[in-house]
This record gives C-alpha cells, structure tokens and sequence, in this order.
C-alpha cells in the first residue's frame, strides 16, 4: 500500500490534508471549484477511486499525477 498525502479542498473536515492509496486510484481529472472562504470559483483536482469514491484536492492536476506516479 502506497499513500500519498494531498491538500484536502473540502473545508467540512477536521485537516486540511487527506492520504489516498495510490493503488486504488481510477483516474485524475480537474473540475470547477469555489472556494469556501473566498467563494471564487477556481479548479480543484478530482482523484477518482476504482470503487467510485472521489475526492477533490487543491493540489494542481500535474503535481496529483507526478505523486501518484512516485516510487516508494
């Protein structure tokens, strides 16, 4: 098990950072986002997991994809 830590976009949890097994990842997408505290709208990263959980992270696509890919 590989898990690699991101900055968690939604505000409803305890952290701001939030560990995701890499193995169990389907795919990476960006999707529109607003901000909670701003309410801009911006983009967040979505990690689609192959059980169909997702989370959006404010980590930008390229970083999400080049951790992911990361040896251990």
């Amino acid at each position: 098990m590989s898990l690699k830590i991101f900055t968690n976009a939604f505000k409803g949890n305890l952290t701001e950072s939030i560990a995701i097994n890499s193995d169990h990842v389907a795919s990476v997408f960006e999707i529109p986002w607003v901000d909670d505290e701003s309410g801009e709208e911006t983009k967040a990263t979505s990690i689609f997991g192959v059980t169909g959980t997702s989370w959006q992270v404010r980590d930008s696509y390229l970083e999400v994809i080049a951790r992911l890919n990361e040896r251990d």
